[in-house]
């Protein structure tokens, strides 16, 4: 019997990545993706000691991938980690050493800014060992962000009530969005960075910076291109200029492989113009506000402003209409229960000057645990005098019981806004004499594909949305869009996979776009596993 080859393992953190690079690493490789962080600081408890030292444990639903990938290691021949070439990726590449049992003073390193052929090679002959540097500058600035969220969430949860809390860059973001600063005149530089990316394409484009950040990144991490094989469009999108890649494909050649929205960013980055470019942004209080205000104050805002906007508005701190933010009531006592105490750690300067000492850890002209020592002994001051102020008997506060504007159809009584462990619904206030709970639903513009009626969105448990109609018993996972079908003009839907890009459909089933769709037997297969659990949960009812 042949021995069986082992292979050289390379691993990755995103499976359209790893999908890439196994068209052209050649026979002597496997790869695998460790799906992001394999362990983590736990999100129920500040997981950082009185020494500032984490507690990382293993990421949840991640224990079968974790096993699987240690059998892998076990058989490789050599491994080789190809995280993104940033400190983030550095910091998991030291991380997957420490689980893996690898030696990161070995060779192990690949830096790939490019997928493709030619880059691979060269990466893989220049691999190099862990940088302790870069590694440790991503893990500093990760413990003062998780210190200082759980902490501020300790003195705001007495202040105001439980589960409310913020951090450093969305406590400047939601500063910012209350107090809007005076029009600003846009300047979009001749170098294409990730922020001047998400401005351009913006004003360009009305893509979102979620949208744009999300799409670069699959330009990026690699697609089919028919006899052109698999490669990345662009360089890593995420630290320094953004390129071509050196293969640097025209638009209108790879344009049959991309989605309408690949192609648009895409074609805006291949003809960005050499000159610069000025805008008047307005006094709206929108993206492009924001951003302007920002790159005024010099904030490094291209990484974390889109998942701040997301978590503000997730929290209710802030509401979007019409593409404009405005704060809430619960947003603006946020802000009041900071004034005073946390300008000064909250504040651009200070957040600048942790990015630049974040900058010397990784050129190794600055200590991790120094850095870390000097901001949060600024910030303990800050919230020594915050948990003062309350006195010492201030406890937890529960979040007040808030009222709706729903009557009880079964005893007239008001409905009552609860949380539980499915989700926030509504709940007779006359309880327990009426025990009548429905649905909390927020009304959408959409209109409902099946009966004409409007469409609205259930908040459920662990932050999953069912899109539902108030008329009808239509109900969705896939998000509802603002575009409507060209045919037949029926709301269109996003069905969002894992590990590649979204896909749109139509919600008519009777739609001719409907016809061989592939959406349609996906949506069966949802249909089919939902029968299934009923039926399941039918029997035991009926057993009991």
């Amino acid at each position: 019997m042949a021995r069986k080859i082992l292979k050289s393992l390379i691993l990755v953190e995103s499976a359209t990545k790893a999908r890439t690079l196994k068209k052209f690493v050649g026979q002597s490789y496997s790869v695998e993706s460790t799906d992001g962080f394999l362990k983590d600081l736990p999100k129920s408890r500040i997981g950082v000691d009185d020494n500032y030292l984490p507690d990382y444990i293993t990421v949840r639903g991640k224990g079968k991938l974790l096993a699987e990938l240690k059998r892998e290691t076990l058989n490789a021949r050599k491994i080789f980690i190809a995280t993104n070439p940033d400190i983030q990726g550095e910091f998991l590449a030291r991380q997957y050493c420490e689980i893996f049992g690898l030696n990161p003073n070995s060779h192990c390193r690949i830096l790939l800014n490019e997928l493709t052929k030619e880059n691979f090679k060269a990466a893989l002959s220049a691999a190099r060992p862990i940088d302790d540097n870069l590694a440790d500058a991503f893990q500093a600035k990760q413990l003062i962000d998780k210190y200082v969220s759980h902490k501020v969430g300790e003195y705001l949860e007495r202040k105001i009530w439980r589960g409310v809390k913020v951090g450093r860059f969305r406590a400047m973001l939601l500063k910012l969005i209350a107090s809007p600063p005076a029009p600003i005149i846009l300047q979009l530089e001749k170098n294409l960075t990730a922020a001047t990316l998400q401005e351009l394409a913006l004003r360009e484009l009305n893509f979102s910076a979620a949208r744009t950040r999300f799409i670069a990144d699959q330009l990026y991490e690699g697609m089919n291109l028919g006899s052109g094989g698999y490669a990345g469009l662009i360089t890593y999108p995420h630290s320094g200029e953004i390129f071509l890649t050196s293969e640097r494909r025209e638009p209108e050649a790879v344009k049959e492989f991309l989605t309408e929205y690949q192609f648009k960013l895409y074609d805006l980055i291949y003809n960005h113009c050499a000159e610069e470019k000025t805008f008047e942004v307005d006094d709206a209080i929108n993206d492009a506000t924001l951003m302007s205000a920002f790159d005024a104050a010099k904030v490094d805002w291209a990484e974390f402003y889109s998942v701040g906007v997301a978590s503000l508005i997730k929290r209710k701190y802030i509401t979007a209409e019409n593409s404009t933010y405005k704060i809430t009531a619960l947003g603006q006592r946020v802000l009041d229960a900071l004034a005073g105490f946390f300008d000064e750690v909250f504040s651009a300067n200070s957040y600048n000057e942790v990015n630049a000492q974040v900058k010397k850890i990784a050129a190794g002209t600055a200590q991790k645990i120094s850095v870390i020592e000097n901001y949060c002994a600024r910030f303990n001051k800050s919230f020594a005098e915050a948990m003062a102020s309350l006195g010492e008997n201030a406890e937890p506060q529960d979040e007040p019981v808030v009222e709706s504007e729903e009557v009880c159809e079964k005893c007239g009584r008001k409905m009552l806004i609860r949380h539980g462990r499915y989700g926030t619904f509504l709940a007779c206030s006359g309880y327990p004499e009426c025990k009548n709970t429905k649905p909390l639903l927020e009304p959408l513009q959409q209109k409902c594909p099946k009966c004409g009626g409007r469409l609205a969105k259930r908040s459920l448990s662990r932050n999953r949305i069912l899109y539902c109609c108030e008329t009808c018993d239509f109900m969705t996972w896939d998000e509802p869009q603002t575009i409507n079908c060209k045919v037949c003009g029926a709301t269109m839907f996003a069905h969002k996979f894992r590990d590649r890009v979204p896909m749109f459909y139509c919600g008519n089933e009777n739609c001719s776009t409907r016809e061989n769709h592939p959406m349609n037997k996906i949506l069966a297969d949802i249909k089919r596993r939902a029968e299934v659990r009923k039926n399941r949960k039918a029997a035991k009812e009926s057993a009991k």
